[in-house]
């Protein structure tokens, strides 16, 4: 992947670009931030950047240079992985060893170190020396979605480039750009959580069809008269079967609400479930009439669910408490 193709992280981008352009590129970088986001391929297209003889500071994906590196093949663009569980003290010396002699080939080397959180303490040690002086013209990448797991020795001597959750708009884009319908690209953009990796998941398997159905029963069964309703729903998505879907389905609801707020307050730049619309501008139209609170009060609700969900409370009791919540806002829309 080249620097220039990665997706919603702008800032680590350019400030990548900008220290090779100029010849400033540091001897060792921490890129962090959550996963599925493009650390990984970021520091390839960072090597890419450093080694193509046809794209200068670029990288241009397509040269033998640049494929071999894609592919693995590469002497000067290696990625050490850990072996197991833990990244031992055998890979830090290979590492070491990297580090320490001219590239093969290339102007520059570039060593990526994935999932560097997982070094233990004797293979920590053994790269600090390497991380303050690594031979000239080497440059170590450390990728992690933990930086805290890593030793404050080994954070101290690298530069920290923040990768960021990828914003819902571009994962729609990156969906719609593989032929999948807008609804479903919407949906899987709801529900990955600002990782690309995540989106793929969803979009190669059915997961991302399927949880709208019980977002609606839901949102029915709060808009309802019978307050049986409200009961009934909780019980059939909080029992022991439904409950595996609900991280999902709460997903969704809380993304609609979201949407929502925003289009009640004028932002529809920042909206997200356009197919949804009809369905949005009713909520939206009932939430600025009601001063905002209800929605606001509802998105709270699903929030609070969600928690209590991950910390193993009743599952229908918590859809309980999150209906009643949502309650006001439902029936003023319904009303």
């Amino acid at each position: 992947m080249r620097l220039a193709e990665l997706a919603g992280q702008d800032h680590a981008v350019a400030l990548l670009r900008r220290a090779v352009a100029a010849g400033r590129v540091a001897h060792a970088y921490l890129f962090d931030g959550p996963t599925g986001v493009g650390k990984r391929g970021a520091a390839l297209g960072f090597g890419l950047a450093l080694i193509c003889p046809d794209r200068p500071a670029e990288g241009c994906g397509i040269c033998d240079v640049c494929r071999r590196a894609l592919a693995g093949n590469h002497p000067d663009v290696r990625v050490i992985a850990p072996a197991g569980t833990q990244m031992v003290i055998d890979q830090a010396q290979e590492i070491v060893a990297l580090a320490s002699g001219r590239p093969h080939e290339a102007p520059a080397r570039v060593v990526i170190v994935d999932d560097a959180d997982r070094l233990n303490v004797n293979a920590a040690n053994c790269l600090l020396k390497t991380l303050e002086e690594p031979f000239p013209g080497t440059h170590l990448v450390l990728v992690t979605a933990a930086p805290d797991r890593l030793l404050p020795t080994i954070r101290s001597r690298t530069q920290r480039v923040r990768f960021v959750p990828v914003r819902a708009s571009v994962l729609v884009e990156l969906a719609l750009r593989t032929g999948v319908e807008r609804t479903r690209a919407e949906t899987a953009a709801a529900l990955a959580g600002g990782s690309v990796a995540r989106l793929n998941e969803l979009l190669s398997s059915e997961a991302a069809a399927v949880p709208w159905d019980a977002v609606t029963a839901l949102r029915q069964a709060a808009a309802g008269t019978d307050m049986g309703a409200i009961f009934d729903a909780a019980a059939a998505l909080g029992d022991k079967d439904g409950k595996a879907a609900l991280p999902q389905t709460l997903a969704l609801l809380g993304r609609f609400y979201r949407d929502a707020i925003a289009s009640a307050c004028g932002a529809e730049d920042l909206v997200l479930l356009r197919e949804r619309a009809d369905e949005l501008a009713t909520v939206a139209d009932a939430g600025r009439r009601q001063g905002l609170r209800p929605l606001r009060r509802a998105l709270a609700a699903v929030l609070e669910a969600d928690s209590a969900l991950a910390a193993n409370v009743n599952g229908p009791l918590a859809l309980e408490r999150m209906l009643m919540e949502i309650r006001p806002c439902e029936r003023g829309a319904a009303g």
